[in-house]
């Protein structure tokens, strides 16, 4: 047990220092496993709070009738893996196209996350 904790504990730094590949780092991390948590943060936000509104925009995810624990995590979250994923874009030595649509899709990433309090 202890041993996979330090394991999950060596990727997560992993990760933040930039240190995974490019591809590893967006498309798992910052898709798969970002819609993965967004999931489970509507669901916490439906079990725990009982707040409907966010069925009233279904074909779209809205944050702003998230709870202020909810806005806090994804923020959190977010940082978290734009951070992560940048560096990562940093360090990658293959075509600069892909490391400059990165940047761009996370500076996007960052600009959507003001609508969370708006």
């Amino acid at each position: 047990m202890y041993y996979n904790k330090m394991i999950i504990q060596d990727i997560l730094i992993k990760f933040w220092q930039g240190k995974i590949t490019l591809w590893k780092s967006y498309w798992i991390v910052g898709e798969l496993l970002n819609s993965i948590i967004v999931v489970v943060i509507f669901n916490i936000e439906l079990k725990f709070f009982n707040n409907t509104l966010i069925f009233e925009t279904i074909p779209f995810l809205s944050f702003n009738n998230l709870h202020l624990i909810n806005r806090l995590l994804i923020i959190l979250w977010t940082i978290y893996i734009t951070i992560g994923i940048w560096r990562s874009a940093e360090k990658y030595n293959g075509r600069f196209i892909w490391s400059a649509l990165t940047l761009t899709l996370l500076s996007y990433r960052l600009f959507i996350l003001r609508v969370i309090f708006y």
